[in-house]
């Protein structure tokens, strides 16, 4: 697996690393200041979480569960998220925009004096981990939505100035080590929010 070309085309995609960060650092805000306007979708999405989170707790061995539905979740949705950006480029975005608004959400109904401490505690741990997972699917599954549009575009332009159809085939190759880059960045998270991110948030 190309993992040093991988690491090399990260180079060329700048512009959409800042651009995943954006519309999540957006929808983030969004979230926080405007909860009340989007209260019943985000609300849904918290409350099916917590019932989720609740029946896992009541599990024969909760940390395990824990650690097991929380990678597959993340790794199975990040992974997914780069290749249906082959289908539709808005995919990705409209992940990362849920993901954005969801957290900023439940970053809105803290109290002001346990905002930092839910931060520190309850995201930072894994979160420095996983949400740039999150991020470079989208950024992968955003550009190649780009490239499969720009190659229908260029359908009847001469074949030797088809750039896209050659750029989408170059970066299509990499999703492999892509791909086995998220899964184990991901693990380590979720091994990291089912252990100290949970002893963190009970102290």
């Amino acid at each position: 697996m190309d993992f040093r070309g991988l690491f090399a085309h990260f180079k060329e995609m700048k512009h959409y690393f800042i651009v995943v960060l954006l519309v999540f650092t957006a929808s983030l805000y969004l979230g926080w200041q405007f909860s009340g306007q989007y209260a019943s979708f985000l609300g849904a999405q918290v409350s099916g979480l917590q019932e989720l989170g609740d029946k896992l707790g009541a599990s024969k061995h909760p940390q395990l569960m824990f650690f097991i539905v929380i990678f597959l979740n993340n790794a199975l949705k990040s992974i997914l998220i780069v290749f249906l950006g082959l289908l539709a480029g808005v995919l990705p975005l409209y992940m990362l925009v849920t993901n954005g608004m969801v957290l900023g959400y439940v970053l809105s109904l803290q109290h002001s004096d346990n905002l930092l401490m839910l931060i520190v505690k309850g995201i930072l741990p894994h979160g420095i981990i996983e949400l740039p997972m999150v991020m470079l699917a989208c950024a992968y599954g955003l550009k190649l939505g780009i490239l499969v549009g720009k190659s229908i575009l260029q359908v009847f332009v001469p074949n030797d100035k088809k750039t896209a159809r050659r750029e989408l085939r170059r970066v299509f190759n990499l999703t492999l080590p892509l791909c086995v880059l998220i899964t184990g960045a991901l693990l380590v998270a979720a091994a990291i929010e089912s252990s100290l991110t949970m002893w963190l948030v009970g102290q």
